[in-house]
């Protein structure tokens, strides 16, 4: 449940990711939002592997070989990677060690990120920086956006799509609240008959 923005495609010149970099790293940077860059040895054949951490957390450990960029447009905003592999392909270190097992394939992954939490206008703004990285670096990007904005540029759509879900989400916490208080009630009559109970043995 959410809204997303779905991305896939292939850097159109290889030779131009550093330029690319740069120009959204720019764009970060004036807007305030953390980043990170990567910059691997394309040369270099993939490593990646998924590795378990003490206390069950999974890592990505050896050479994923990406280059690019990772922004976050919003506190609530999930983050949006540009990170690209030899094959100038859009992915991400995780999919490049869930592919370990096959040898590490260049095949277009979707990426995604979810906007529901930050609004609407952090979706319209990524909408709109898609579209110029489309015509400028990415020609065959592709995106599927579920809250219809891509295809149709409805702001009131898209608004109200993110407002449903938000208030579907609300609604399902207040009664999981209301159950949760429920609980509570069952248990301490549950205790109290129990200690009557204990009580009328004793007698």
């Amino acid at each position: 449940m959410g809204v997303s923005i779905h991305y896939r495609g292939t850097l159109t010149d290889k030779r131009a990711v550093f330029r690319f970099i740069e120009e959204v790293e720019d764009i970060a940077r004036t807007m305030q939002w953390p980043y990170t860059v990567l910059d691997e040895d394309w040369s270099q054949a993939p490593t990646a592997e998924l590795e378990k951490q003490a206390g069950g957390i999974i890592s990505v450990g050896g050479h994923a070989g990406l280059k690019g960029i990772s922004f976050i447009p919003h506190p609530r905003c999930e983050s949006v990677t540009f990170f690209f592999n030899a094959s100038g392909i859009i992915t991400s270190p995780i999919q490049v060690a869930l592919s370990a097992h096959e040898g590490y394939p260049s095949a277009a992954q979707w990426q995604f990120v979810k906007t529901q939490f930050a609004g609407p206008d952090t979706h319209v703004v990524l909408v709109k920086l898609f579209r110029y990285l489309q015509g400028k670096y990415l020609h065959d990007l592709e995106v599927s956006d579920e809250g219809g904005y891509w295809e149709t540029g409805d702001y009131g759509r898209l608004a109200d799509a993110i407002n449903r879900l938000n208030e579907a989400i609300e609604q399902l916490s207040n009664d999981l609240s209301a159950h949760r208080q429920d609980s509570d009630i069952v248990a301490q009559i549950e205790k109290l008959l129990k200690e009557l109970k204990d009580r009328e043995g004793k007698s």
